[in-house]
């Protein structure tokens, strides 16, 4: 069995809703971008600043 795959943005540790690349769309918005704290919202981000 797999581990549940990454959001693509490199800051952030939440797992994106199947089939989805990223977990929410401040993540899609900053894809060409690098973040050091992630703004994705969730709570459980562990890249939350």
């Amino acid at each position: 069995m797999s581990a549940p795959k990454k959001c693509a943005n490199a800051a952030c540790s939440c797992v994106p809703p199947e089939k989805a690349k990223y977990c929410s769309a401040h993540c899609e918005g900053v894809a060409n971008k690098t973040e050091i704290v992630c703004h994705c919202g969730h709570d459980n981000c562990s890249g939350n600043g």
